[in-house]
């Protein structure tokens, strides 16, 4: 269990940062639908180079998240700063999140489990005094017997049963 617990508390991992071609093939997307300010063939390159050493550390999707957000809100090419916001905006659903989403359902499981065991009624506290099982009617103690929670003794004393 401390291991799951591990995995469920312990901060997430770093997503595996997105494959050079399909940020390339993004900020390709980008500058085709989005207009931005015109540049000469060294700084177009220099533009390309700083946007892939800033973003490369997202994943993936958090690149195509940024991708669909800034083509769909943005009116100017973003800046590295916007592109870096809806990056990170991106919800994540690698290996790693799904784990620790597992581990702490069961986490929360075993919390409900031992609460509920914690609550359950004591086995040795006895719900029926010996003098109020002594006072019962013949007929109250048969219905007791009956249903098993009062046993006959081999002296033949009615007592609660405390295994119930």
């Amino acid at each position: 269990m401390a291991q799951v617990q591990a995995i469920a508390y312990s901060p997430l991992p770093a997503p595996k940062p997105c494959d050079e071609r399909h940020l390339n093939k993004c900020l390709r997307i980008m500058l085709s639908v989005l207009p931005r300010q015109m540049s000469d063939e060294l700084s177009g390159e220099l533009f390309v180079a700083a946007y892939q050493r800033k973003l490369g550390e997202f994943s993936d999707e958090a690149i195509s998240y940024m991708t669909d957000k800034a083509i769909a809100s943005c009116h100017w090419f973003p800046t590295i700063a916007a592109c870096i916001e809806l990056a990170a905006e991106a919800p994540r659903n690698d290996e790693a999140v799904r784990r620790k989403a597992m581990a702490r359902q069961i986490v929360s499981a075993e919390l409900a489990h031992r609460t509920a065991w914690d609550d359950r009624p004591k086995q040795h506290e006895p719900k029926l005094s010996q003098g109020e099982i002594d006072r019962m009617t013949p007929e109250m103690i048969e219905l007791g017997l009956s249903c098993g929670i009062l046993i006959r003794t081999d002296d033949g004393k009615v007592i609660e049963r405390l295994e119930h």
